[in-house]
């Protein structure tokens, strides 16, 4: 923890900045961002410590690091650092072959911190310099560290430090307020030699690798360099019309949640922007999957782009190809084998038909309940009936084959809101297998659902019933707009579940206390996987709600024999203002 605050954040600054550039290169003019790295500053970390102590049960947490801080610093502390303001550090490009660096930590006297830093003995400061530039020797070139106005700049050479900006904390944009730590890359400053040679790089490794395969046939062959090529010309584009990437991480201390960014946005005008946008709004027939107490639900919905259709085809025609031609390696009788590769060609129809109607919607959730695990998914379909016409063909053969089917497959078992249903029940007895029994109950009931423009799968205990709550549910929220794409993980139900059906005991009993623990956050034990689009781009989120926040906390008080409520589980800190934290 001590290296953390003021090894890590400024030996790695300096020795960073070494390793980027050589002290010989001198800034040229006209320099562009490259590559800049953002630190919200040391009182947002103190908070942000402060807030996860209190949640795992710590509260002395910032205390004690402050105390450990004293101690190395020989009481001096941070004395000299601005506590307040952010840290950052910039990779810069002349666009050619020169990659100039710089860093900036806010300060209220150089002098002051340079003697903690010294004092610590991790790095070799010298005496305080007359014209107020520090060299620092390190095991390559020298490091130049100079105040500013309230900021101290550093270079790989003296005149790196005569070129930097008078107010850094604008190069920052609003990442120190967004973000505890983040790195924005400006892909579109990248110079376009380095994106050639990239997108050479990548033709090199796809030619080496499409070679012709033994047997191979010429259509197999050419389907191959088909889509390697493809790949590559979606690459290519990409490269260059994309803007900036950018990683975000944050502890939003208001909501009690921490989550990480990565964000991806593209030149406005070009392709790839017009692709972004494309998901800028969607809408879902298939809302109801959010099913109150499931362990895990996921929505998704949007347009898919011509080059996703195009490349979507492009596998089902390999899939077409190579499962066609299995086919005839199964021994079939000619009768079987002309059925079964209609059958085949049947279904990949109904998936190509699909992807050409460039729509994408459905969902899933899955509950966890002892003795009643259910799954149910779902989503949009271009043709039900060829679809439900090549299933039903597919049960007749298997139960000629197998007439004790019929005596567990139920077609046409009932009708509701429009969807056919076709029931499968299995007893779990005769799966010999003890856990089958304690995750199904006595029958694993597999139910699909299908109409023209939909198609329904459960399995589990309560198949039929959750299958119809979701039917329910989605077309009394049809229309719904909703993110490109969400899936929540909800961890309470499933620390229950695996307490109701663990075997081992010490695991049982952990599981029971998990759980009881999770249940006291008030359902935030999400973990939330969500895309979100944004002007020319797109986020995605990974969110960690207040009760897994507070998990290492306690598990580790668990397994050194604390109490687990030595302090009050949910407190809820106080302390800096949160950041800002739009809603996502």
């Amino acid at each position: 923890m001590r290296r953390t605050l003021l090894s890590a954040l400024v030996v790695a600054l300096l020795l960073g900045s070494r390793s980027v550039c050589p002290a010989e290169e001198t800034p040229a003019a006209g320099l562009k961002p490259l590559v800049t790295v953002s630190f919200a500053g040391y009182d947002e970390l103190r908070a942000d410590i402060e807030f996860v102590g209190k949640l795992g049960n710590n509260p002395q947490l910032a205390q004690g690091l402050e105390e450990m801080l004293q101690q190395m610093t020989q009481g001096k502390g941070l004395a000299g650092l601005d506590t307040k303001k952010p840290w950052g550090a910039v990779v810069q490009t002349d666009g050619q072959q020169q990659f100039p660096i710089y860093g900036f930590i806010p300060v209220t006297d150089l002098k002051q911190l340079m003697g903690v830093v010294r004092d610590t003995k991790l790095v070799q400061v010298p005496d305080d310099p007359a014209d107020g530039i520090y060299e620092i020797a390190t095991d390559g070139p020298s490091l130049f560290v100079q105040q500013k106005g309230g900021w101290a700049f550093i270079a790989s050479s003296r005149e790196g430090l005569a070129q930097v900006p008078a107010e850094p904390e604008k190069v920052l944009g609003d990442l120190n307020r967004k973000y505890d730590l983040a790195v924005r890359a400006s892909i579109r400053n990248v110079p376009s030699d380095y994106r050639k040679m990239f997108v050479e790089q990548m033709k090199t490794g796809a030619e080496i690798g499409m070679d012709r395969l033994p047997g191979e046939s010429n259509e197999d062959y050419a389907l191959r360099q088909g889509v390697a090529k493809q790949m590559i010309q979606q690459i290519d584009t990409m490269i260059n019309d994309l803007d900036e990437v950018l990683i975000g991480w944050a502890i939003d201390r208001q909501a009690g949640t921490s989550y990480i960014d990565f964000q991806v946005t593209a030149v406005a005008g070009t392709k790839t922007a017009a692709q972004f946008a494309q998901a800028a709004t969607v809408t879902t027939n298939f809302a109801g999957f959010d099913l109150p107490g499931a362990a895990l639900t996921g929505n998704w919905g949007g347009t898919l782009t011509d080059s996703d259709v195009v490349q979507a085809k492009n596998a089902i025609t390999n899939v077409r190809t190579v499962a066609l031609k299995e086919l005839n390696n199964q021994g079939l009788s000619p009768d079987e084998l002309k059925l079964a590769s209609q059958l085949l060609s049947d279904l990949l129809d109904v998936l190509q038909k699909t992807v050409e109607n460039k729509t994408a919607d459905g969902g899933l959730a899955l509950l966890l309940k002892p003795g009643a695990l259910t799954f149910v998914a779902g989503g949009t379909i271009a043709d039900g009936a060829k679809l439900e016409k090549a299933l039903k063909q597919l049960a007749a053969e298997v139960q000629k084959a197998e007439p004790k089917v019929a005596q567990i497959l139920k077609l046409d078992a009932e009708t509701h809101q429009g969807i056919r249903f076709h029931a499968l029940a299995v007893p779990t007895s005769e799966m010999n297998d003890e856990m089958a029994t304690k995750l199904f109950g006595d029958t694993l009931d597999v139910v699909l659902g299908i109409s023209d423009s939909s198609v329904y799968l459960a399995v589990g205990r309560d198949a039929a019933s959750t299958l119809k709550q979701v039917i329910d549910q989605s077309k009394a929220q049809a229309g719904k707009q909703i993110p490109p794409a969400r899936i929540a993980l909800a961890a309470t139900p499933i620390a229950k579940f695996v307490a109701e059906i663990a075997d081992e005991e010490g695991a049982k009993q952990m599981a029971t206390k998990i759980g009881a623990m999770l249940e006291q956050s008030g359902g935030k034990d999400h973990l939330i996987l969500t895309s979100k689009p944004v002007p020319d781009g797109a986020t995605v989120r990974l969110e960690v709600e207040e009760g897994l926040l507070k998990l290492p906390g306690i598990l580790s008080q668990m397994m050194g024999g604390l109490p687990p409520g030595a302090a009050p589980a949910n407190a809820v800190p106080g302390g800096a203002a949160p950041k800002d934290t739009a809603p996502f």
